[in-house]
């Protein structure tokens, strides 16, 4: 072989290896472009949340409140805080009356008639004790006395009635006996005399709370409209739209004769009527169901008991009673809230992440191996650009309806990309 030959056959050997080169460094960049992709892409963790399935309703609180109203035109001294919790006889609020002191004069007036007859009753001295039959033909007279006032509705001369007739029969137990009765109604009367006198002297009114509860000097009107007393009773078309609106009764203030001051409000017992646009929603639900409430105003949720469930065409009203909290609710009347039907723990992912493969949803993830793999979900709902998926079971298994098999669904630590465009099952991305 010539020298030239082998020259030229070296040559061209170098170029096949060149070309063999090439051509693998092509094959390996091309190979190695959707990884570099890949390598960008931008992943995001799920995020492990509670899920609910919540009706979206609008509720009216109804509450056992009793409001104390001006005895006449004047100015309010308050004495308590709003939202105090007061015993019963305590000192909420005092009215500095103006010019009517007409209320506290007839109340002077009843019990100085009261005190008189009693005075004279407690004189009469000669009954002695074996005078049995002018005591009992006294009782007689009064038993019709009081008989003849109920007829004519002659109530408050009823109460003085019943008084005196167990003066009486205090003295056909014991007629030679010092008179209790008498001297413990006398004190009584001559009491309630010094206090109206001192508060008639004064020109005001001091307001004692009658019953345990909640203080609250916000007035809204719909005290009376929407009653505890009727609470069983509301329908769906009574339900409407309340005007938020509060008339807040400040130190100084000044009121006119029957205007609320303040009420008191129990707050062991509470209510909400709850209304539904779509019975349907509610179809699980029946009286003595525990349900659960939600909302942008509620702390956590609340939990209360369903009373009753009123229909009305295709709309519902439910009447849910609740125990606790009201102190963090007493002063609302209007709320908009959820009704959680049904809570689960899942994950909220990206929307945009879901793909389908083979007729299933789901979404490539990188383990922490660096391989990136499809792993199949199951959506609970949707919100917007969120979706929420099902955890799965503790091996993170779930079942999808249509496969007899079950799939493994992702964990915790899977990094979920958010653009799928460029990503492959089985690449190896470090």
């Amino acid at each position: 072989m010539s020298r030239t030959q082998r020259k030229s056959n070296r040559n061209k050997k170098k170029k096949w290896r060149i070309i063999l080169a090439s051509l693998v460094f092509i094959y390996l960049f091309f190979r190695s472009v959707p990884s570099l992709f890949a390598v960008r892409s931008k992943t995001v963790l799920p995020e492990s949340k509670i899920v609910e399935d919540k009706v979206q309703a609008k509720a009216i609180i109804i509450k056992k409140e009793y409001l104390y109203k001006a005895y006449g035109e004047g100015k309010v001294e308050i004495l308590s805080d709003e939202g105090e919790k007061v015993a019963a006889g305590t000192k909420v609020a005092r009215l500095t009356l103006l010019k009517d002191n007409s209320t506290l004069n007839q109340d002077l007036k009843d019990i100085d008639n009261k005190i008189d007859t009693l005075t004279d009753m407690g004189k009469d001295d000669n009954i002695a004790k074996n005078d049995v039959d002018k005591i009992e033909k006294n009782i007689d007279s009064i038993i019709d006395d009081i008989q003849q006032s109920i007829s004519k509705g002659d109530y408050e001369n009823i109460a003085f009635l019943k008084d005196k007739l167990s003066i009486y029969e205090g003295k056909q137990k014991d007629v030679s006996g010092e008179n209790t009765l008498i001297n413990q109604s006398l004190e009584s009367l001559k009491d309630k005399r010094k206090e109206i006198v001192e508060q008639i002297a004064s020109n005001s009114k001091d307001y004692f709370s009658q019953e345990p509860g909640i203080v609250s000097f916000k007035i809204d009107g719909y005290e009376e409209l929407y009653s505890f007393n009727h609470r069983e009773e509301y329908i769906s078309s009574d339900f409407q739209k309340i005007d938020e609106g509060q008339r807040i009764v400040a130190n100084k203030d000044s009121v006119e004769t029957g205007d609320p001051i303040f009420k008191i409000i129990d707050n062991f017992e509470w209510y909400m009527i709850i209304n539904v646009e779509n019975i349907e929603d509610i179809g699980s639900y029946e009286e003595g169901d525990t349900i659960s409430i939600a909302g942008d105003e509620i702390e956590d949720n609340i939990h209360g008991r369903v009373e009753k469930i009123s229909v009305e065409k295709d709309k519902g009203l439910i009447l849910c009673r609740f125990n606790t909290d009201f102190e963090k609710y007493y002063d609302k009347r209007y709320m908009e809230i959820d009704i959680v039907k049904h809570s689960q723990e899942g994950y909220k992912i990206p929307t945009k992440s879901i793909v389908e493969k083979d007729g299933i949803k789901g979404v490539y993830v990188k383990d922490i191996s660096g391989i990136i793999k499809f792993k199949p979900i199951k959506v609970i709902t949707e919100e917007d650009k969120t979706t929420y998926i099902e955890c799965g079971d503790e091996n993170n298994n779930i079942e999808i309806e249509g496969y007899d098999q079950s799939f493994k669904t992702i964990t915790a630590f899977d990094e979920i990309f958010l653009n799928t465009m460029n990503i492959k099952e089985g690449m190896v991305i470090n």
